[in-house]
């Protein structure tokens, strides 16, 4: 395989695991919007603010902190 192909090839590979991580993410924040409950203590507000979704977080090229102020938001909006 050519350099090019091959570089084309990763990027499709690499754009592919990013959608696949922002799914991920976008699902969880769903999931969280339709909680009636607000208190810390939900298991959905504990994988936000846990350390486990700093992967998926990284893989998808957002920041943490990002993503978990986002949760918060929507959580607190109820």
């Amino acid at each position: 395989m050519r350099t090019d192909h091959d570089a084309a090839n990763s990027e499709r590979i690499c754009l592919a695991y990013r959608r696949l991580a922002n799914a991920m993410i976008l699902s969880t924040l769903r999931e969280i919007s339709k909680t009636d409950e607000t208190e810390d203590s939900t298991p959905e507000i504990l994988f936000i603010e846990s350390q486990r979704i700093d992967p998926w977080c990284e893989l998808a090229g957002l920041e943490p902190e990002v993503v978990r102020r986002a949760a918060r938001r929507i959580v607190g909006s109820f």
